[in-house]
């Protein structure tokens, strides 16, 4: 079976026959049970409190294009991670490749390299994580017994510091209460087409254990989602892994809250999750029929991921009259293991070492000709004897982030000026581990090429003693410390400035060591980077009434510049190709400047918009540079760009109890100049971890409420759209040094999905259906390594792993409120 790029671009597609039967079942459902319409009066905005600017503040008031989430709303449209949340997010887009770094891009603003573009809180905690080696990989804390997010929208650098340029997003959890108990419970038991099961349960209850002196909230929750990928032989054909992509993930919370005497609480927390799953949601697409809900991966290494995290914090709250001090106290330690398709790496590679100028200075030549190719787009080729052959890749990431921050902020709601000071102090360490564990290398060449792998003819290096043929060692420290004010200050009525700044002294170290025959044996190095970045923020905001207000604002993000591990000697003709003498020690910091312009508007408390424009410069962009000859990279700062666009959500009551909520978003992101390398060319777009950004996004939910007897109950459809990109990338472009035509974007994307829900006393319990369409369209991909200069002719096809939405799912929620 052939396969090429069109295969690729699957859009969406009507559902088959077979699943027409539990749809119309529905609807007959709903046509029956629905009584007549509610009163429109039932239905109200709701306003949602947020801590954007680091204050309690109602959301309509803050001057910043933002979407907030409470756990109620995420409950009704049935959001269970920052996927989820994306969707309903106007600029926002998260990695979506297989093996994916959970890399989010807000407004365009998104690079392969470096340190994050986008701040990541766990309430006040900074949790992202930077690149140090190859396939750096968020945490994305689960939805559960969550206050809120609050994804706010281009450079937050005065407030938040260093990665948040592009923007930020905050996990907000429920805080234990010292007046008030309540119960929040989740649970969901749910089934996917061609799949297992999924279910999860939660609760979380707190409350006074001493009124008014002390209380406490606890968390416990696990959730299990069932594979829908098998897993097969790629030699026999025989599966080896039913639903192989299954995993689960457990949370718990325990925080306390103390108040010894008025006007002082002292809230110390503990957060665990550990998210284990069997292997990556990638399929062939050679032998998958997704049109008939068969979804088959080849790979021949599995790929767990195992993942997990604590986090104890202790928070101090002192109210002063007017003025209030905040202390934040926290360590954050994770361990992740990662990786890629080895094997398909290995083999992809090996295959290009079949001319002069390859391994060695003479070519390798196949011993029978026939072995070529050892991989092409109908999969794995090898001879019997070679059919046992594993060489699987991990990687190994650990971080630990120690933070302190110390803010003083005034109090009064009837001052002319509000203003808030303080001190930022991080420490942050992460070791990253990339190996491939190659056991049987010389039985491969020596059946390939009739020489050992690792002897002179070979790579020349020894295999290491646990089977690694490649081995590299990163460390890095990140240390910060940072002074910040901003203050608003009401000039006349209605009309406030705003003028905020922060000053940072950060400094990086890193040390490296690298082994194995792969690695061109054994090598050490170490690099070291400082600055001092300013981020200044200006504003002016104009509240025209109680339902509307406009702003104009001026902000600067930063994210921290790096050291690069040495390259070996093999990378000198890669380097010297792109016109690079010498070794690429360091990267500095790179910047963005935005200007905004916003509304926020109430319309008879009928209608609230939320509306933004803005254009957002980027100068010196941290970019990874791949170097095809030796096969390794480096991060450095290469061209200039301009991302500008606007954002748009709305909610609407109709009247008979339809309420509507609506967003759409806009942005085009691409560089404004050629750098001297060509490794970006003037006009491509942007492109992260996650590819180019889409230029127009959009999402609609509407919901119809109604009665059955006294229990108020719903049904709701939402629907999401993304555009493909139609720039090219650098990857696209032939103009540019990182060309490679075996690259795309992902096609234009479609996702529905349908809840119907009632509630009984305190319990909501709702029946829902994902992915309503069963669209299956590709929303990512990787691909085998390429043979550019083979003795045959034309190179083969090359083998894509890709991603999809999980087929159509059927489930039921059953959520409890109470006190």
């Amino acid at each position: 079976m052939s396969f090429d790029e069109t295969a690729l671009h699957l859009n969406i597609r009507p559902p088959q026959p077979r699943c027409h039967a539990p749809l119309y079942a529905l609807a007959a459902l709903a046509l029956t049970i629905l009584p007549p319409i509610a009163a429109a009066d039932e239905l109200q905005l709701q306003e949602v409190i947020v801590t954007a600017t680091r204050r309690a503040e109602s959301e309509s008031r803050v001057p910043i294009s933002m979407t907030a989430l409470t756990q109620a709303a995420m409950d009704d449209r049935g959001i269970k991670n920052f996927t989820d949340v994306a969707r309903f997010t106007p600029g926002v887009t998260i990695d979506g490749g297989v093996g994916s770094t959970n890399s989010i891009t807000i407004r365009g603003i998104g690079s392969s390299g470096g340190a994050g573009t986008t701040g990541i809180y766990i309430d006040d905690t900074p949790i992202q994580i930077r690149g140090i080696g190859f396939g750096p990989d968020d945490t994305l804390p689960e939805t559960f017994d969550l206050a809120r997010v609050e994804v706010l929208r281009g450079p937050q650098g005065t407030l938040f510091g260093a990665g948040s340029e592009g923007g930020t997003v905050r996990y907000i959890i429920t805080q234990p209460s010292l007046t008030t108990t309540s119960t929040y419970v989740r649970s969901e038991l749910s089934t996917t087409e061609g799949g297992a099961p999924s279910y999860e349960a939660g609760v979380a209850h707190g409350g006074p254990i001493v009124n008014g002196v002390f209380g406490y909230r606890a968390d416990i929750w696990y959730r299990h989602d069932g594979g829908w990928i098998d897993r097969v032989d790629p030699f026999t054909g025989q599966t080896v892994d039913s639903n192989a992509n299954h995993g689960g993930t457990f949370m718990g919370r325990l925080a306390a809250i103390w108040q010894p005497v008025s006007g002082l609480t002292i809230t110390p927390s503990v957060i665990y999750q550990d998210r284990k799953f069997n292997d990556t949601d990638g399929y062939w697409p050679i032998l998958s029929n997704p049109d008939n809900g068969r979804f088959v991966s080849g790979n021949p290494d599995r790929r767990p991921v195992p993942d997990k995290y604590y986090l104890p914090a202790v928070k101090i709250e002192w109210d002063l009259g007017k003025v209030q001090l905040i202390s934040n106290t926290s360590y954050y330690h994770r361990d992740e293991q990662g990786g890629y398709q080895g094997t398909i790496y290995n083999l992809g590679y090996f295959q290009t070492f079949n001319w002069p100028g390859g391994l060695s200075s003479t070519a390798l030549p196949f011993l029978d000709q026939s072995l070529y190719p050892l991989i092409d787009n109908n999969g794995v080729h090898l001879p019997q004897t070679l059919w046992g052959y594993r060489s699987p890749a991990t990687i190994t990431n650990d971080q630990t982030n120690w933070t302190q921050e110390i803010r003083l902020q005034s109090t009064d709601p009837q001052s002319r000026l509000s203003w808030t000071v303080g001190a930022f102090w991080s420490l942050d360490r992460e070791k990253s581990i990339e190996e491939i564990n190659d056991p049987m290398i010389d039985t491969f060449f020596m059946t390939a090429f009739g020489v050992t792998g690792t002897g002179p003819d070979g790579f020349g290096y020894p295999l290491l003693p646990n089977g690694d043929d490649y081995y590299n060692l990163n460390i890095g420290y990140d240390r910060q410390l940072a002074g910040f004010g901003q203050a608003t200050l009401k000039l006349i009525d209605g009309l406030s400035a705003t003028a905020g700044v922060r000053v940072s002294k950060t400094s990086f170290t890193s040390s490296h060591y690298a082994d194995g025959s792969q690695n061109f044996g054994p090598g050490y190095g170490s690099g070291a980077a400082s600055e001092t970045p300013i981020t200044p923020k200006f504003g002016l905001q104009w509240q025209i009434n109680d339902a509307n207000m406009v702003y104009a604002t001026y902000a600067k993000g930063f994210r921290i510049g790096g050291a690069n591990p040495p390259l070996p000697p093999a990378c000198g003709a890669d380097l010297a190709t792109l016109g690079i003498s010498g070794e690429p020690e360091t990267f500095k910091s790179d910047s963005t400047q935005s200007y905004e312009v916003g509304a926020k508007d109430n319309i008879a408390n009928r209608v609230r918009l939320d509306s933004s424009v803005y254009y957002i410069r980027w100068n010196g962009i941290q970019q990874n540079v791949y170097l095809p000859g030796c096969g390794l990279q480096f991060t450095g700062n290469f061209g200039q760009a301009v991302s500008k666009g606007f954002d748009f959500q709305g909610d609407f009551l109709l009247g008979g109890g339809i309420s509507l909520q609506a967003t759409v978003g806009h942005n085009s992101a691409r560089f404004t100049a050629t750098s001297p390398e060509s490794i970006v060319v003037d006009g491509d777009a942007i492109s992260g971890f996650s590819g180019a950004p889409s230029p127009w996004t959009a999402s609609v939910g509407a919901q119809y409420a109604f009665a059955v007897g006294e229990h108020a109950s719903f049904i709701r459809l939402d629907y999401e759209y993304r555009q493909r990109n139609h720039l090219f990338t650098a990857q696209e472009d032939p103009n540019s040094s990182q060309y490679n035509p075996n690259t795309f974007t992902t096609p234009t994307t479609h996702f529905a999905s349908l809840r119907l829900g009632t509630n009984v006393s305190d319990w909501d319990i709702q029946f829902f259906i994902d992915n309503l369409f069963d669209t299956h369209v590709t929303t990512g991909y990787s691909q085998s390594d390429a043979d550019y200069a083979n003795p045959n002719g034309s190179p083969p096809p090359l083998l894509y792993d890709v991603m999809t939405y999980r087929p159509r799912t059927y489930g039921i929620d059953v959520l409890y409120h109470g006190h």
